[in-house]
């Protein structure tokens, strides 16, 4: 299925080599196939249970008997999908190297909500930041996975214990795709894309694909790609093969925060204007400093994000 091997590696190489990017973003495009290959999980189901306790107990008797599984996926009642084989073309773009805050910094301790994505959204597109942007859900899979490799992890094919644990940003050298030059999307936190037209045909293995609520996924909607590796997870862990919907950005979702859910930034290639990346910078060390990106959002838009 796809493109043969030599074509990737020529598309891949000769388009984003001559790509301009902004300083700490790295440029990805070219054609292959991205998605979930063969099953790398030992599935413990919980929503059949009445008490759930210490299901991760089940993980080795899981991982054996399913044939050429590596990693445990300790489902809760609300199981998303994961992207099957998909065909896919990206234009040249550019992606942050290191997930927010950057290389060396603490991950921050928890998530924004789809109201506080929404309003770093509107300030991504006020231009103050340049050409920056939220990723599309297929820059996300493609830039995390890589065109030629096609990781089933963001580390590789294989589950290996330990990988992608230190506690501040690139300090495992494991934690990454050599292919496309991005650390550790997905393994820590699950990252805050927009569908795009390519991810909403290959959603799930049974397209038309639903998000929260049964509701049609449609362009433009905030999409958090990637999982975890959290004991228990909707999402399946260490892959950006899979995704799930928080709903419709309204400001009930102002007080919840319970997701570890991140931005993940992208941009249009090309010279970046100095005043949008001193902004940018002034940005991320709100963020370093006040922890969460959803506290550095309403000093960046001026005004209170949420009653």
């Amino acid at each position: 299925m796809g493109l043969p091997l030599s074509w990737i590696l020529a598309l891949t190489s000769a388009s984003a080599a001559e790509v301009t990017c902004p300083k700490g973003m790295v440029a990805v495009a070219g054609a292959g196939v991205v998605g979930m290959r063969g099953q790398p999980y030992g599935i413990v189901a919980t929503a059949h249970l009445e008490k759930v306790d210490a299901p991760e107990r089940d993980c080795p008797a899981a991982v054996a008997r399913t044939p050429g599984a590596t990693a445990c996926w300790v489902q809760t009642d609300l199981v998303d999908p994961v992207i099957p084989l998909h065909e896919v073309e990206v234009q040249p773009f550019c992606i942050e190297a290191y997930p927010i805050p950057g290389k060396g910094y603490p991950y921050p301790a928890d998530g924004l909500s789809v109201w506080d994505v929404h309003q770093l959204d509107l300030v991504l597109a006020s231009g103050i930041f340049g050409s920056r942007r939220l990723c599309t859900t297929t820059e996300f899979e493609v830039a995390v996975a890589g065109l030629q490799a096609n990781q089933r992890f963001v580390f590789g094919d294989r589950y290996v214990p330990g990988v992608c644990s230190g506690e501040t940003i690139g300090s495992d050298k494991r934690c990454m795709n050599a292919e496309t030059g991005v650390w550790e999307y997905g393994a820590v936190h699950s990252h805050w894309t927009r569908a795009d037209k390519t991810f909403i045909q290959s959603a799930c293995p049974s397209p038309p694909c639903r998000g929260a609520g049964n509701r049609p996924l449609t362009e433009g909607m905030y999409i958090v790609a990637g999982g975890t590796d959290r004991a228990q997870t909707r999402q399946a862990p260490h892959t950006p093969h899979t995704w799930h919907d928080h709903g419709e950005p309204t400001q009930d979702s102002c007080g919840f925060h319970g997701w570890d859910d991140q931005p993940v930034i992208c941009a249009d290639p090309g010279a970046e204007d100095p005043k949008a990346a001193a902004a940018w910078a002034t940005f991320v060390a709100d963020v370093r400093v006040s922890g969460p990106p959803r506290r550095a959002i309403p000093p960046a838009a001026g005004l209170h994000t949420c009653p």
